[in-house]
């Protein structure tokens, strides 16, 4: 699966990839496969991770918002962005 970002880039979205600082604000991840990908620093803000596997998913640093959906039941780490 590919996504364009806010930013124009397109990144792949697969397990373990490694968006570290991707601008994935407003994207829709809805049911992606993130297992243990690499997601610190990147911009979530309004991001759709409805029913995406976030196992061990890195999200040190990351960014989201209230707009952000994650998936049900995913324990958010304490808010590090704004």
């Amino acid at each position: 699966m590919k996504v364009t970002g806010t930013d124009g880039k397109e990144y792949t979205i697969k397990p373990e990839a490694n968006l570290r600082g991707a601008d994935l604000r407003g994207a829709n991840l809805s049911s992606a496969d993130l297992s243990k990908a690499n997601l610190s620093g990147a911009d979530l803000s309004g991001a759709d991770l409805s029913e995406a596997d976030l196992s061990k998913v890195n999200l040190r640093r990351a960014i989201w918002n209230d707009e952000t959906v994650f998936p049900e039941g995913f324990e958010i780490p304490e808010k590090s962005g704004t």
